[in-house]
């Protein structure tokens, strides 16, 4: 798991700012003005732009830019527990033995409720 959490995400509302992550973390500073820069679309410059209005200039309404450097951590954790075949296997037969109680339906429906604040539509 990583990023904010809801609560964290709605007590955030009022005064989250974008250009903080950009201006004072590295990681996220260098990935965007690499990808800003047209490095990875030398022919076709500009195709990034509305990125760049998305999460600077219209405000990265999602926090995107608050995830990053968490997302970041948890794929180095992800990669030194890939490093170590047997707590990788523990990890992987742990996590299928519990999917369960975290199936699509039910993450879908949480998405739908929680974060598009949506209600089921009834199938005919």
């Amino acid at each position: 798991m990583f990023g904010l959490t809801i609560e964290q995400i709605e007590n955030s509302r009022g005064w989250y700012s974008p250009y903080w992550h950009h201006e004072n973390e590295p990681e996220t500073r260098t990935a965007l003005d690499l990808i800003f820069s047209d490095h990875f679309s030398p022919d076709e410059p500009g195709v990034f732009a509305p990125l760049r209005d998305t999460l600077l200039t219209q405000g990265d309404h999602y926090m995107h830019l608050a995830d990053l450097k968490s997302y970041c951590q948890a794929h180095e954790e992800r990669d030194a527990l890939y490093a170590d075949p047997d707590a990788w296997s523990r990890k992987a037969i742990l996590n299928v033995a519990s999917s369960g109680k975290f199936s699509s339906d039910h993450t879908i429906v949480e998405y739908a409720s929680e974060i598009l604040e949506v209600e089921p539509c009834p199938i005919t």
